[in-house]
């Protein structure tokens, strides 16, 4: 190792002790002019450290009030930012706590299942003061999308007076909640609730709700709400327009006894005017040109089906009080749809009309986003089934029984299609 003699130090030590006691003018003022930049250069690596560390706090806090933002019932986003960061942050816009003025500001924007945030505050400097800088300004940005399953009923009709008009006189669950589009402006969700239960986590409405008589809805609905897209309008339809048809002309079944139907492609439609149980085998059954007319009074069952509406013309009108029993299929690109409506339909008001009996469930999701419903509840509904998803331009529901909609879920018996499973909840993208 290196050292220096005894005679050494003591000289290095008494050139220090000269430079530090001398009082000569010229070196008084040089010396204090180094130090400025030493100083200032110092002080901005501390500061810097100190910003930076200051800023991932930041960012930590708007991810999460972002993320708890994207969970919450839409509507509610601006209150649920604000109430987080006041709580990870302290008291916001100019507001003194702790002898420390926090000046954070915020801004939130919603668009359909995207929740975007900005925060914006100020790093109070240390060492950078002598610089003649006293704040630096720090921002950041934090996105976050909803769950793609945030509603077990979805009403696309963009403008209609009771997109949604549910008469309850028993009860109506919505495990995943509840989102109507409608801007109509008194009455896009319309509801009389003399029941015992209506249960959904969120109601959801982009226009204004309307109550009538019975008791209050519990959350009650929220107005103004976004917009929420069509998940499933990328899907492909089940079958070619061009498939040949399996049955050229209208089928009509007239039975007393059990039957079992075959899948294939119903040009002209199916009439089954039945008193005893009818079994679909599985696959998918098209109508093409007529809609699938149910009479029937004992039970309908049909496991691994998908009922295919591939036009205008096509439609499902169950009458009388059968007891519906119906699985969508388990595999395939369809896996989980047990109703689709074709694009045929897009530019038309289709009627569906649906008598359920007590007993029935639909298990999968309904998508028939052109169609107008009449659904008659009577009795218990859908509780054997795995989740029950719906998707349609307008909903008339009278129940005067119990129905409920489960939230889609993994490991369930029938799979929900990926666009409504997700990835189980709100989810950071930027």
């Amino acid at each position: 190792m290196f050292s220096l003699p005894k005679r050494g130090f003591t000289a290095i030590a008494k050139v220090v002790a000269n430079f530090l006691g001398n009082r000569s003018g010229n070196f008084a003022l040089i010396s204090g002019l180094m130090l400025i930049p030493v100083v200032g250069a110092v002080g901005c690596g501390v500061d810097f450290i100190a910003a930076s560390s200051a800023r991932k706090a930041l960012q930590n806090a708007a991810d999460s009030a972002v993320l708890a933002a994207a969970a919450s019932p839409a509507g509610k986003e601006q209150t649920v930012v604000h109430d987080f960061l006041a709580a990870h942050l302290g008291g916001d816009d100019g507001v003194v706590q702790n002898e420390h003025d926090h000046g954070w500001t915020h801004t939130v924007s919603v668009a359909e299942n995207l929740v975007e945030l900005v925060v914006n505050d100020v790093y109070d400097t240390s060492f950078m003061r002598v610089l003649g800088v006293n704040a630096v300004p720090i921002a950041v940005i934090a996105k976050a999308s909803r769950p793609s399953n945030s509603a077990c009923i979805l009403i696309l009709d963009p403008a209609v007076a009771d997109a949604l008009k549910v008469v309850n006189a028993n009860s109506v669950t919505s495990e995943c909640g509840i989102q109507v589009n409608s801007a109509h402006k008194s009455r896009a969700f319309y509801a009389e609730n003399n029941g015992y239960t209506f249960s959904a986590p969120h109601i959801a409405v982009h226009g204004v709700s309307k109550l009538g008589s019975g008791k209050a809805l519990n959350p009650p609905p929220v107005n103004g709400a976004p917009v929420v897209a069509d998940p499933l309008a990328s899907m492909e339809e089940p079958v070619a327009r061009t498939a040949p048809c399996t049955w050229p002309s209208l089928q009509t079944i007239n039975s007393h006894t059990k039957i079992t139907i075959n899948p294939g492609v119903y040009c002209g439609g199916l009439t089954l005017n039945t008193s005893d149980d009818v079994t679909l085998k599985p696959g998918i059954y098209t109508f093409r040109d007529g809609p699938f007319t149910l009479n029937a009074s004992a039970k309908v069952i049909g496991k691994g089906v998908l009922l295919y509406f591939e036009d205008e013309k096509s439609a499902f009108l169950s009458n009388g009080a059968a007891i519906m029993e119906l699985s969508a299929p388990t595999t395939g690109k369809h896996a989980g749809i047990l109703m689709f409506q074709g694009r045929k339909a897009a530019e038309f008001d289709v009627r569906y009309r649906l008598n359920t009996a007590a007993g029935s469930f639909y298990d999968g999701t309904i998508y028939l986003p052109y169609a107008v419903i009449d659904w008659n509840v009577s009795g218990s509904v859908n509780a054997a089934a795995s989740y029950t998803a719906l998707i349609a331009k307008v909903l008339r529901l009278y129940v005067s029984g119990a129905v409920i909609f489960k939230k889609p879920g993994s490991g369930t018996a029938t799979p929900a299609p990926a666009a409504l499973a997700g990835a189980g909840g709100a989810r950071l993208v930027q």
